[in-house]
């Protein structure tokens, strides 16, 4: 499924939060893990910092890595972290990336979250401080509706890392999907979200199955839901008691993506769970 991750290490060493999830998905001793701290490269101050950080990475790898024998470490320093992650990614074959989303009460997620989300091409798992639990559950998004190859082509490529993701980790995967409502309409009362799902929710569930054993593919249950899905798959992940969602995304960029926006990224600003976002080829 993957065989080299990096792990984007916590700007506090001592939370190691990233680490650990890295810790708990590398199911073989074959993966290679490269994990690298952040410093700024503020004038005359680096080598300082940079000196510090290794220190405090060095103390966080023994504790949470003692006897895996493929980690490297390395301390950075660069005001661009997305655009080096990016070249690293490329050079060295990375088949997922790591982060710990910045989470408070007003603040889910920073600017570096969405950035790697956007700009890397391999899977980006965004993941939160809290530990999964005895029964793992991972729930994957699938656009069912959509006729355009390339969505369709990506619905694929979610559900297989997904499905590899379950057999790997030994949990459930559940399959979800929002029937997709103009915000306007609800809000206007033009449409309903009940009425939506009456009409449409078995016809839905009939396509995912049949998509779902195309593939020949083993899951625990499928939902469905009707609104917007910043708003519905959150909820959907919640009532699953999901661990992680697996969400496909063509992160689009520039004027389009700021007009549009990523439904990836308007998902993660609602989501309190773990977050693994895959890429078109």
């Amino acid at each position: 499924m993957y065989k080299s991750i990096l792990v984007i290490a916590d700007q506090d060493c001592d939370q190691r939060a990233a680490m650990k999830k890295a810790r708990s998905v590398a199911f073989s001793d074959d993966i290679k893990l490269s994990i690298i701290a952040f410093v700024e490269p503020s004038a005359g101050d680096s080598v300082d910092a940079a000196g510090e950080k290794n220190a405090e990475m060095q103390q966080a790898i023994d504790a949470e890595f003692a006897g895996f024998k493929n980690v490297n470490y390395e301390v950075v320093a660069t005001h661009d972290i997305a655009t080096f992650c990016k070249a690293f990614a490329l050079q060295n074959d990375i088949d997922l990336v790591i982060k710990t989303g910045n989470r408070t009460e007003s603040l889910f997620h920073t600017p570096l979250d969405y950035q790697l989300v956007r700009e890397l091409k391999c899977p980006v798992m965004i993941s939160t401080l809290q530990k999964w639990r005895a029964k793992h559950r991972v729930m994957v998004t699938i656009d069912i509706n959509s006729k355009n190859a390339d969505q369709i082509a990506l619905n694929i490529k979610a559900l297989k890392w997904a499905s590899d993701w379950a057999q790997c980790q030994k949990c459930e995967l559940h399959v979800a999907f929002c029937i997709d409502i103009p915000k306007a309409m609800n809000e206007l009362d033009i449409i309903s979200e009940n009425e939506v799902l009456a009409k449409q929710e078995e016809a839905v569930t009939e396509k995912l199955t049949a998509f779902l054993d195309e593939h020949d593919t083993t899951y625990s249950s499928i939902s469905v839901g009707a609104g917007n899905p910043s708003r519905v798959l959150p909820s959907l992940a919640n009532s699953l008691k999901a661990d992680i969602v697996v969400l496909g995304s063509v992160g689009r960029k520039g004027v389009k993506g700021g007009l549009l926006g990523n439904t990836a990224e308007k998902v993660m600003s609602k989501l309190r769970t773990d977050l693994a976002v895959i890429h078109p080829d």
